[in-house]
């Protein structure tokens, strides 16, 4: 959803209404509200106030990184530890947490490393590119 909103966030120098980008990614303008803000605290995206409020990009879309959105709403990771202690009496439980440490960190550094390769302008395009493609297919209509 973050990177949607920055995707949509991208068209436009002067940004949007919550409203507006929340019509986009199809959810409630509240719930969006919430993601914009951990964006906002990242300094991705900029809220104006008032009656022509809303949100823009903090810098250019070119120089935003989706590891750089992936860090700003997934703090904890791709893999969470579970809730439950494990057993330090068992051989296996005893050293759990460290080996799923070890396995979740591999797993961050992988992902981060394929999303620093792409930007939300690269984004942005290429769903653009796709939606086109599918508005034309349906105003098409069916294939005979």
């Amino acid at each position: 959803m973050a990177a949607h909103a920055l995707a949509v966030l991208a068209r436009s120098r002067a940004g949007y209404p919550s409203a507006y980008v929340a019509s986009s990614v199809n959810t409630h303008a509240v719930f969006l509200r919430r993601i914009l803000g951990d964006l906002v605290a990242a300094g991705l995206v900029e809220a104006r106030e008032g009656r022509a409020g809303g949100y823009r990009l903090a810098r250019p879309a070119e120089r935003i990184t989706l590891a750089d959105v992936y860090r700003a709403v997934e703090p904890g990771g791709p893999l969470s530890r579970s809730p439950a202690e494990p057993n330090v009496r068992c051989p296996v439980g005893a050293g759990m947490r460290q080996a799923f440490a070890e396995t979740a960190d591999a797993a961050e550094h992988g992902l981060l490393g394929a999303l620093r390769h792409r930007t939300v302008a690269e984004l942005s395009r290429r769903a653009l590119r796709h939606g086109r493609r599918h508005h034309a297919r349906v105003r098409a209509g069916p294939a005979r």
